[in-house]
Order: C-alpha cells, then structure tokens, then sequence
C-alpha cells in the first residue's frame, strides 16, 4: 500500500527536525589540570518520528500519517519528556508530558495525556489546556511501572493504569454513563528484544483487564511484532527506520505500521 505523505510535510520534517543528543559538562575550572573530563550532567534527546499511522497499545489514532515530535532531558536516573502526535489529515491531535524515575531495572513514569481532538470533534467538554477539572479536562493521568532486563535477558514487563481526568469520557457513550466515574483503564504488557541477521525485533503482547479506554471487556488488546534498522545514507549518517505488525484480538484488527526517525 502506498504512503500517502504530504510533500509539503516531509521536505519540512527532513529539512528542519534533526535528532540531536548534546551532553551538558560542568564549567571547565571544576575539572583540575590533569583529571579526566567531568562526567555528564543531563542528556538532551530531539526528534521526530514520521508513521504512516498512529497505533498506541492496539489503537489507530487519527486514522492518517502522523508527524510526532518528541523532546526529553534526562540524569542518571531521571527523565522529563514531551512527545506529540498530529495526524496529517488534522483529525487529531495529542501532546504528551511525562516524568520518568529509574532505579536499576525499574522505572516509575508519570504521564499526562492531553488530547483535545478525537477524529476531529472534541475529546472532552472542555478542551483547554490549563483545565484540570476531574469531570472535564481534555487531560488523562498515568501512572506506570516499567520492568526491563539486561542485555542477557532484554524482557521487559509494564503496567499501566489512568487515575484522573478523561478515562471517564474516552471511548463511551456520556448520555448512558453520566455518573462520570473514573473507569481506572489499565494495560499490561510484556514483550522481549532480540537480533536477528542483524536486524533487532520486538515482540510484545498487551492485555486490558476490565471495560475501559482499551476495549469493551477483559482480553488482549495488542500483540504483534516489530522490526528495526538503520539504513546508511552517508558515511556518517543512517537513517532509522521501523516496521510494526499489530493485532487487536478484541476488536478483531489487524494493523501495519512504518516509521523512520529524523
């Protein structure tokens, strides 16, 4: 299936977002004459991503190619990040805030999703950004644990579980539902990395355990495979590129995603 890709949008993407990683060092009399480099303080991490579609944990968003931007500045073991998804027909939009602590294989992830638009009508009554109302915002928290072994063993293990703002709205009919409780919508996955002709491959499978932002009943949600590699665009340069085939056993659907990062 062809692409379909606004030429405008990728001579912009290409031209203009360029993943770049800087290392802030400590000023340069800090270190004494002879001592090795100081090490470094935080990590700042820009890109983008273009996705011929949008599947987060088993469910196409926007239902278009994408562009999604993504910023973080990171510690030893800490990590604030932003990441956006707009979708190239402008039925969606979504900007993302997160907060990640890690201590040895373990994180704990705080995210806050705002999402003003959903297949182009209103995600929420009230879709400003600073409105926090529980019974109105347009923005859902996350609270997350993220398990992920070495390189002996790379299985990772995550759970995940909305506790405020729109999981009482996301995906229901409100004149049924007006008791506008939070649903608690969780997700739990695990998946394992491995190399192949060497190529690396994820393979993932994700699972919601009641009614809620991920399906009508308790199943699996979203399993599938994925692809990586870097093709060399010049001797110093190669270009990441991703491919993703996602099963959603609930809602009997089946998706293939592409993606390169910049």
């Amino acid at each position: 299936m062809k692409l379909n890709f606004p030429k405008q949008i990728v001579i912009i993407m290409l031209t203009l977002y360029v993943s770049i990683a800087t290392k802030a060092q400590t000023p340069q009399n800090d270190v004494s004459a002879g001592d090795e480099a100081a090490p470094a303080l935080f990590k700042v991490n820009v890109g983008a991503d273009l996705v011929s579609r949008y599947v987060w944990r088993g469910t196409d968003f926007g239902d278009s190619p994408a562009i999604q931007p993504f910023l973080s500045i990171s510690g030893s073991n800490f990590e604030i990040g932003c990441w956006s998804s707009v979708a190239s027909n402008s039925t969606y939009k979504e900007v993302d805030l997160y907060a990640k602590y890690t201590v040895k294989n373990i994180s704990f992830i705080i995210s806050d999703y705002y999402i003003p638009s959903l297949n182009g009508t209103p995600a929420s009554p009230d879709t400003r950004y600073f409105n926090y109302n529980n019974d109105s915002t347009a923005h859902t928290f996350e609270g997350s644990v993220l398990y992920k072994g070495g390189e002996k063993f790379p299985l990772w293990l995550m759970g995940n579980v909305f506790f405020y703002g729109n999981d009482k709205r996301w995906g229901y009919d409100i004149e049924k539902d007006s008791t506008c409780k939070t649903y608690y919508s969780s997700y739990f996955e695990a998946g394992y990395t491995f190399a192949a002709n060497e190529n690396n491959f994820d393979v993932f499978a994700g699972f919601t355990p009641d009614c809620g932002a991920y399906g009508n009943t308790m199943g699996f949600v979203n399993v599938g495979l994925s692809a990586y590699r870097k093709i060399s665009i010049t001797d110093q340069y190669e270009l990441p590129v991703k491919a993703s085939l996602i099963f959603n056993p609930q809602a009997s659907n089946i998706m293939f995603v592409f993606g390169i990062t910049l």
